[in-house]
């Protein structure tokens, strides 16, 4: 009975520092009405999608009423997957899931993306590492390596079939893209909504969250962001950003409307460690 209940409970697919699963409700009742095109330029773990998604007629969702893009290259290839090949995609994941092991982590972390075969290998490579490496995180080194420890799971979710089946089903309608950001907030014109969660200033000199990819994401980075979301807003978009607070982040949006609400992050080395802290919800309407 708990697997059905699992598999009917609509989820992101893969694990996500940041993600928002717990702060979409949060999100939604402040997503405002838009008769154009929904985008995400960082979409992540999908989670404020997901949510979209849930809340929005079909009739609504017609072929490209989304647009979700993330810079991460591995992330966007499983999306396309989960899209075009889920029940495929499940069945590597189950292989997978039964050599499941220290030993066999490590091999398959040790195997480069673009020597393992087609989009299906890649993206099973993908999700089995996320879902099995040391607290989700996806870290990239100088080379764009991932260099995550294991993360001694006794029983990992791997792969659950009603999760992915739902994915492949909200997914059919929905242009993928792993650019820059700056291309895809460019294409938002008016009547569309934007929501951005883009990887945070480090809160501390430890913080790892902007290693995504092999670039980071840096102050300069926000500070184009801040820019393309004004841009955006003077088309007459709609956007709602998601920030860590700091005084840096307010002042580049002083202007809009900012609101701090608090939430308990999910990825850290310690559940006792995982203690609420500051963000910001950021918007160009009341």
């Amino acid at each position: 009975m708990t697997s059905k209940l699992k598999a009917l409970t609509p989820k992101p697919f893969v694990k996500a520092a940041g993600g928002k699963t717990k702060l979409a409700p949060t999100i939604m009742a402040r997503v405002p009405e838009f008769p154009g095109t929904y985008h995400e330029p960082f979409v992540g773990g999908g989670a404020v999608f997901l949510a979209l998604a849930g809340k929005l007629p079909k009739a609504r969702r017609t072929d490209g009423w989304a647009v979700l893009n993330d810079a991460n290259a591995e992330l966007m290839n499983a999306y396309v997957v989960v899209r075009d090949a889920g029940p495929a995609l499940y069945k590597r994941l189950t292989e997978m899931k039964e050599r499941y092991s220290e030993k066999y982590y490590y091999e398959v972390r040790a195997s480069e993306p673009e020597a393992i075969g087609g989009a299906l290998e890649r993206a099973a490579r993908f999700i089995f590492l996320n879902k099995t490496c040391f607290n989700g995180l996806h870290r990239v080194n100088a080379q764009g390596k991932f260099n995550v420890p294991f993360g001694k799971y006794k029983n990992p979710e791997i792969a659950v079939l009603g999760i992915i089946s739902h994915w492949t089903m909200i997914l059919r309608s929905v242009d993928l893209h792993s650019k820059d950001f700056g291309p895809r907030i460019d294409a938002a014109k008016d009547g569309d909504f934007i929501y951005a969660d883009p990887p945070y200033l480090p809160r501390s000199k430890t913080a790892e969250f902007t290693d995504y990819t092999a670039g980071g994401f840096g102050l300069k980075d926000h500070e184009r962001l801040a820019a393309s979301l004004a841009s955006a807003s003077r088309r007459g978009a709609k956007f709602l950003c998601s920030q860590g607070d700091g005084e840096t982040i307010r002042a580049l949006y002083k202007g809009f409307e900012i609101e701090s609400v608090s939430v308990t992050h999910s990825i850290a080395a310690k559940k006792s460690s995982r203690v609420k802290v500051g963000e910001l919800l950021i918007r160009n309407y009341s």
